[in-house]
């Protein structure tokens, strides 16, 4: 099916970023909440979903990390309602910024995309759910890979200071301790909850929602593959489905869509995210319209690749919350680095990183994002 229309206002609105894995996170919840609500009478069918979850033990196997956020940090322990214009102004640095987490009305999960089929790789997709009850709006902030931090607590290199790369290899090193330990120290944002999708999931789901319509440019043929074919741009049997000329909206499959998302060579990493978010904001379009059977279809599919440090309870009581979810606005313009605020910077060992350049000014902007 093929649209000539040009791309819609909120597309040529700003840059929006997206990730082939967290399309299953991202409609998760309001999923396991339209399943939840008309099983929780009997509880066997929910249960027996909450069965195939991966519910992981976030210190399992991965190695020691010293970190202490409060360290030289007196300002964590402000109360939220004390948490106004004035501390941002008079913070002098990033540690000066106090730490905050979930607050009333608002509710904050880590969505990871997993660069592998274990859950010991790259989290090359890092984005935040927040749920603004206040406002009812949903938000996907994505913070980009190359994103160069610190991770505290981890010194490889034995001079006393913690190691600094990019964000994407903090699980990697560490899993969600670290994760989430580098997230409070760059950022400021204490998230203790977490999604985790391997990129196995993501063709699956696609295909199990009945595929997915996305605006392609001319460029964007040329890198996904014809209908039926499984194979990359550059392989020999490759065959992209620029013979069918003109840019317009297409049906994707979830081969192709995983193609589509994963582009990565006609312009920039900030562009490649930007496909990625399309994709998840036209599933979770989606997924509102679709009944309860497609739901509970979906949802089977997709928990077989989910990883999670939420339990049981936890995942139920938000998936039970989450039915009013469907109502809410889905908002996804916002991504860290903004632009203008980062240098690209090439070091050894990281290689191409994007350093902040005004990391203070860039982690007020994000909490305002998020608070308000």
């Amino acid at each position: 099916m093929k649209n000539k229309d040009n791309r819609t206002p909120a597309h040529a609105a700003g840059k929006r970023n997206k990730s082939k894995k967290r399309i299953v996170t991202s409609i998760i919840s309001g999923v396991m909440g339209l399943i939840a609500v008309l099983c929780i009478g009997g509880g066997v069918l929910i249960w027996t979903i909450m069965g195939k979850i991966n519910f992981v033990d976030p210190d399992e196997s991965w190695p020691e990390i010293s970190f202490d956020p409060t360290d030289g940090d007196e300002s964590t322990d402000l109360p939220v309602e004390s948490v106004n214009d004035s501390v941002y102004e008079n913070a002098k640095s990033v540690a000066d910024i106090p730490v905050r987490g979930n607050e009333k009305g608002i509710t904050n999960i880590l969505l990871l995309g997993i660069d592998g089929k274990t859950y010991k790789s790259r989290s090359d997709t890092n984005m935040i759910l927040s749920v603004n009850d206040n406002t009812k709006t949903i938000k996907l902030i994505s913070l980009l890979r190359d994103t160069y931090v610190s991770y505290p607590g981890r010194d490889k290199d034995g001079d006393g200071k913690d190691d600094w790369g990019k964000l994407n290899a903090a699980y990697a090193y560490g899993g969600h301790k670290l994760q989430s330990a580098m997230l409070e120290q760059n950022f400021r944002l204490k998230i203790d909850q977490y999604i985790g999708v391997n990129f196995e999931a993501f063709p699956k789901v696609v295909d199990a929602m009945g595929g997915v319509d996305i605006y392609l440019t001319k460029a964007e043929l040329t890198q996904v593959p014809k209908a039926g074919v499984k194979a990359e741009p550059g392989a020999p049997n490759f065959v992209s489905m620029s013979y069918l000329g003109e840019a317009g909206t297409y049906h994707l499959d979830g081969y192709q869509a995983l193609q589509y998302a994963r582009i990565r060579h006609l312009d920039s990493d900030f562009k490649r995210t930007e496909r990625q978010r399309i994709v998840v904001e036209q599933l979770m379009e989606k997924a509102k319209t679709m009944n309860v059977a497609q739901l509970t279809g979906v949802v089977w599919t997709a928990l077989d690749y989910v990883d999670t440090n939420m339990s049981s309870d936890e995942l139920l009581g938000f998936a039970v919350n989450s039915l009013k979810y469907k109502d809410y606005d889905i908002d996804i313009s916002y991504y860290v680095p903004q632009p203008d605020a980062y240098v690209n910077k090439n070091y050894a060992g990281p290689g191409a990183v994007l350093v902040l350049k005004d990391p203070k000014a860039s982690v007020e902007d994000l909490h305002r994002y998020i608070y308000g």
